[in-house]
């Protein structure tokens, strides 16, 4: 949102149950529209209300059955305000880039927002120890960068401890939220997910995010170990159809790639040499690109001489196929048998060829 946009605090109405109001004034931007979305799921966000604003002062009303994590978005401006958006709750709002940043009301917005702003106080004593320590290894005054150190230690253990008393405390939806974002941003995978799910209380799991790490963890599952591939059907260069089911091979290896990937195109030089190697003994290859642009895609087939088959929507990352597969990243290997079965997924280098000389002999 722009660095102009800054609103002012003003009084709340009282919020019937079930309602949410919140009320303030936009300063930079005369008129416009602002909105309170909230996720639904992992891919579709929900509009909860929406109201229009001139000379900067809105009322903005919606109604939700449950406290779901929202955020305030102006319309045209990229980015937004979160808050702990409750039933029943009222919010007072001073919305800006700069310190004077706040959204006030409802019980768990609130408690929410003094953890955090103690986190931030704790944050800013370790992050400065850091610098401290870094500048004395650095001098080679390794006798002080030790006592230092054990203090950054101490510090970082106090706001581990805070955040984890904070949580413990709150099965509800602040837990669900912390956990799923720490997973997001970790982009952990099937097991993590699986662990860190299970550590939540039944009152998180209930919610909007504990509703959303279940789902994730579903998702993933499709594609783990054993489970059967997710077929799909892409255009090859020529615009044919290409079934994945209907490539035969005794073991077959689905690489997500894309012309404009580094790692990727390194990783192909590799990659064809053991299709070279084992295609004779049953090896298929299914190169799936998310490339936006043919021209690119078809170069880079020819340039890296990739002879399997290779198909591709052109649609980036908004193809089916990669959020079927619930790839985050290029390149992303799946290893399947003869019967589509998942076998392996990501191996590489030589962790790959040793697999396939044990199941490709």
């Amino acid at each position: 949102m722009s660095a102009l946009l800054v609103m002012c605090s003003a009084l709340c109405s009282v919020a019937q149950t079930g309602d949410i109001t919140i009320k303030g004034k936009i300063v930079g931007i005369k008129k416009g529209r602002l909105y309170l979305l909230a996720r639904a799921s992992e891919e579709v966000t929900d509009t909860l209300g929406f109201c229009d604003f001139k000379k900067g002062k809105f009322e903005l009303k919606a109604t939700a059955t449950e406290p779901l994590v929202a955020q305030l978005v102006v319309d045209g401006f990229s980015g937004g305000f979160m808050l702990f958006a409750e039933p029943g709750a009222a919010y007072k709002a001073c919305l800006s880039e700069g310190t004077d940043f706040f959204i006030n009301g409802g019980k768990l917005n609130d408690s929410y927002n003094a953890h955090m702003r103690m986190s931030d106080s704790l944050r800013t004593v370790v992050d400065g120890m850091q610098v401290r320590y870094d500048s004395l290894r650095a001098a080679k005054k390794y006798r002080s960068a030790s006592l230092v150190n054990d203090s950054l230690r101490r510090e970082k253990e106090l706001l581990r401890d805070a955040t984890n008393r904070f949580l413990a405390s709150n099965d509800n939806l602040i837990s669900s939220y912390t956990v799923y974002s720490n997973i997001v941003m970790r982009d952990a995978g099937l097991k993590e997910t699986r662990s860190m799910y299970g550590a939540l209380g039944d009152g998180a799991r209930s919610t909007q995010y504990g509703r959303m790490i279940k789902e994730r963890i579903d998702r993933l599952a499709k594609t783990d170990q054993g489970a059967k591939a997710p077929d799909f059907t892409l255009p090859d260069t020529k615009g044919n159809p290409v079934t994945m089911s209907s490539v035969k091979g005794k073991i077959k290896i689905i690489d997500f790639w894309a012309s404009w990937c580094g790692p990727c195109r390194l990783n192909n030089p590799h990659l064809k040499k053991l299709y070279e190697e084992f295609h004779p003994k049953g090896l298929e290859i299914i190169g799936v690109s998310l490339d936006t642009d043919k021209d690119a895609w078809e170069a880079a087939i020819e340039k890296d001489g990739l002879t399997w088959v290779n198909v591709s929507s052109l649609n980036g990352w908004q193809c089916e196929t990669i959020s079927l597969y619930s790839i985050s990243g290029v390149p992303s290997l799946f290893i399947l048998d003869e019967y589509n079965n998942i076998m392996a997924t990501g191996l590489r280098g030589e962790r790959l060829k040793a697999f396939l000389e044990e199941n490709l002999k």
